[in-house]
């Protein structure tokens, strides 16, 4: 190692990068804070080898430990070796500059792909990027005419396309194709590499465009309230799902939306307002306090309530996460008590959709098992057939007469976020007697 030069320091970003993994693992802090702790680094660049890391955990640390990387080299700092790998094998391919851990990393490529590449770790893809249309600002037309005139091609499918093939069709799009999705309207797929157009556009910084996972429009599709209905989204901020209501209505009724914490309710206001929904009315409390009095004639509702959030494809997460029973039990309380108030308060809801971006079934099926049973008023509809049968993934079976009626957005499977939702409907006087 004597050709290495000394005095060449290690890039700050990758020092940066090393130092928030090294406090995530030691500390068990979470990454998203201690990105947002760093006010002068290039956030973007940070959580990008952090979030491959993350993806890659298992491949990265066995290749470090098979080559020796750490052994042969014990003065290269653990933390520092993950993130120089993290960007050599699954992030840029390169590494910058002349450091000694930077050449001392770059010795070792051919190795740590030779290992990575015999025990059959394969780089994980990012989902595809979902984009979807605010109907309130840009007409679907106009959105697929001005695609058409940016040279993106749209890629033509069968209208009777199954599911399967459906998300063969996106499995394959090219890097400047996209996909009208099949069970959202609105709701374009494009490849996971036009990430970085997406993010820098004016279209989305004005919000004709929103940059929204499938999975979670789908509350807003099974909710499906008629323009001129009058809908309560009970836990709103920051109000993508609102948003999509709204556009739902073609902005016609009116959208009570609650939000007790009140960073998240000006968030809430604000992407309202900047996204032209004109039909919402933000309200800032606690939605256990909220009846018809503040919001008389709900026929809706939506209850997104907080959650364990294990779904979510965009978190970082360098250590395995274990089940907290503990918390779970503390959640899944809070759950019950807001679907069952959605339940009682409102006399005149006609539909209800329950949503998590978990997959804990303490939070998903128990929930809603519980208030089915403390609200007799109340049955499930079948999510599947809402979405035509083009879909798959359903909840567990062995909870009866539930589990077949919910859905699972599943990442792996269905190239989305891990969500739950289930539909509610008010039987009848005549049904229930």
């Amino acid at each position: 190692m004597s050709q290495f030069t000394h005095s060449v320091k290690v890039p700050t970003q990758y020092k940066v990068t090393a130092k928030i993994l090294k406090a995530a693992i030691e500390k068990q802090k979470s990454i998203k804070s201690l990105i947002f702790e760093e006010k002068h680094a290039r956030v973007r660049s940070l959580q990008a080898v952090l979030k491959h890391y993350s993806d890659n955990r298992g491949a990265i640390d066995s290749a470090i430990e098979e080559t020796g990387l750490l052994k042969d080299n014990p003065n290269l700092d653990s933390a520092l070796a993950k993130v120089l790998v993290t960007e050599l094998i699954f992030g840029r391919g390169q590494l910058n500059g002349e450091s000694r851990p930077v050449q001392t990393v770059r010795l070792y490529k051919d190795r740590l792909q030779e290992v990575i590449k015999g025990a059959g770790f394969e780089k994980k893809e990012p989902n595809p990027r979902y984009v979807r249309i605010n109907t309130n600002l840009l007409s679907i037309a106009d959105a697929l005419e001005y695609l058409a005139g940016e040279e993106w091609r749209r890629k033509e499918l069968d209208p009777d396309i199954s599911y399967a093939d459906f998300l063969a069709a996106v499995r394959t799009l090219e890097e400047d194709e996209f996909i009208v999705d099949l069970n959202v309207e609105g709701v374009l797929i494009f490849h996971h590499k036009s990430r970085n157009f997406w993010a820098c556009h004016d279209f989305v910084f004005s919000k004709k465009f929103i940059l929204q996972n499938k999975a979670t429009c789908l509350a807003a599709e099974l909710l499906a309230p008629p323009p001129g209905s009058t809908v309560l989204d009970m836990c709103a901020a920051p109000g993508m799902k609102t948003l999509h209501i709204c556009n739902v209505m073609q902005n016609q009724g009116r959208i009570y939306a609650v939000e007790q914490a009140r960073d998240r309710y000006k968030a809430l206001c604000d992407i309202t307002e900047e996204a032209g929904c004109q039909i919402v009315t933000p309200m800032i409390a606690d939605v256990l306090t909220i009846g018809p009095q503040q919001c008389p004639d709900v026929e809706y509702i939506l209850v997104d309530p907080s959650c364990s959030g294990n779904g979510m494809q965009g978190r970082i997460s360098v250590c395995d996460e274990q089940k907290d029973d503990k918390r779970l039990f503390k959640l899944a309380g809070l759950q019950i008590k807001i679907l069952c108030h959605a339940m009682k308060s409102f006399p005149n809801v006609k539909r209800i959709v329950y949503c998590t971006c978990s997959l804990w079934k303490e939070e998903n099926e128990q929930v809603v098992q519980r208030c089915l049973q403390l609200n007799p008023s109340f049955k499930m509809l079948n999510g599947k057939k809402a979405l035509r049968n083009k879909w798959q993934n359903v909840g567990d079976k062995e909870y009866a007469k539930i589990g077949k009626n919910c859905l699972y957005c599943l990442p792996d499977h269905d190239l989305t976020d891990g969500i739950f939702l289930a539909m509610f409907e008010r039987i009848s006087e005549d049904d229930q007697n």
